[in-house]
């Protein structure tokens, strides 16, 4: 696998280049189908989104999908390189999205690649769908592509910076803004109005009390923290709104729909709306070939705490891929080339050991 991973940290060294922040991933995606195209493959385009299918299925065998994400995030501050025109580097990959996700784009590329180009026997047919708009959760990325793929794979390696480890479930998120009401008055006349940041407290206590008695076996309890407040116009005037954030780290123990029924239960003053009901809790299914297989091998496996494409699947999934979380979303964003040797040569032989 020597040769493909010259070739792959070349591919991601040209890709970083590319600027492609979430929703405009346009230049890269068409960069991607080019590569793609010289490579004699044949990707199918859906929007941002990049689907490659194996020029024949063999109908006896389940479909395996490859996703990552093509997108990034903004820049983080404190760069000390321009993080789209990075300099070389010879033990690393330096630049915007080379760890997340550019190093699970490219190594699932030529695992797919060597697949086709030396017909290995696996026991699965490979189907490489290349994401967008993942880091903000966009319409357009696998919330759109899932209607599509899911039609025709029957389960998925999710790539993300993983160390190569196999997430065998990640927990969800809930985000939700609450709003309390009161009366505005003068300070001077404080009893004629209705103190919005009290009733915001009274709420606050009453989430913060909730108990969520249903403790999951993979992740643990769900975890709710209160992250932002907002009240008040002027010293002198009593506030008649207070809005604030509730971030919920949720498991498989409780759908997005139950918590916020029991969030307005303990809170029935209060307005609340969640940003997003989709970001739900994802575990791999107990005695799955996915489970067996990492078992078999003797690849780690964890929880993970971060969210991915995965959440908006339904079908069976791990997350896994190469790189290290750490150094996502942060300046100076790195993978190193001894990464992408690696994830290509582990992806080959998970694959080739499914069950």
């Amino acid at each position: 696998m020597s040769q493909y991973t010259d070739q792959a940290c070349k591919l991601l060294s040209e890709m970083v280049t590319i600027p492609a922040e979430s929703f405009h991933e346009t230049k890269r995606a068409d960069f991607l189908c080019s590569f793609l195209e010289s490579e004699g493959l044949s990707p199918a385009r859906y929007g941002n989104n990049i689907v490659v299918r194996q020029s024949e299925n063999d109908p006896d065998k389940p479909v395996l999908m490859l996703n990552a994400h093509i997108d990034t995030v903004a820049a983080a501050s404190g760069y000390s390189f321009d993080p789209v025109n990075p300099p070389a580097d010879a033990k690393r990959i330096l630049g915007l999205g080379s760890n997340d996700d550019g190093a699970s784009v490219v190594c699932m590329i030529f695992t797919f690649i060597h697949a086709m180009r030396e017909k290995l026997d696996l026991p699965v047919n490979l189907m490489l769908a290349l994401s967008c708009e993942e880091e903000r959760s966009g319409e357009r990325g696998m919330r759109m592509l899932r209607r599509i793929v899911e039609r025709e794979a029957d389960f998925a390696i999710v790539g993300e910076p993983t160390e190569m480890k196999a997430a065998v479930a990640e927990r969800g998120l809930l985000v939700v803004d609450a709003v309390c009401k009161g009366r505005s008055a003068h300070c001077a006349h404080a009893e004629l109005g209705v103190n919005a940041i009290y009733e915001a407290v009274a709420a606050i206590n009453a989430i913060r009390s909730l108990k969520f008695g249903k403790v999951s076996p993979t992740m643990g309890p769900v975890g709710l923290n209160i992250t932002q407040i907002n009240a008040g116009t002027a010293h002198n005037v009593i506030p008649d709104s207070c809005s604030f954030v509730i971030d919920i780290r949720t498991t498989d123990s409780y759908s997005n729909e139950e918590i916020m029924s029991m969030l307005q239960q303990a809170a029935p003053g209060c307005e609340m709306k969640a940003r997003n009901m989709l970001n739900h809790a994802s575990a791999t299914p107990q005695g799955h070939t996915l489970l067996a297989t990492a078992a078999a091998l003797k690849v780690e496996t964890y929880v993970s705490p971060t969210t991915s494409d995965w959440m908006r699947l339904s079908i069976p999934a791990i997350k896994m891929g190469p790189g290290d979380s750490n150094r996502s979303h942060k300046a100076d964003e790195c993978v190193y080339r001894s990464e992408i040797a690696d994830g290509l040569s582990k992806y080959i032989n998970f694959i080739s050991n499914l069950a």
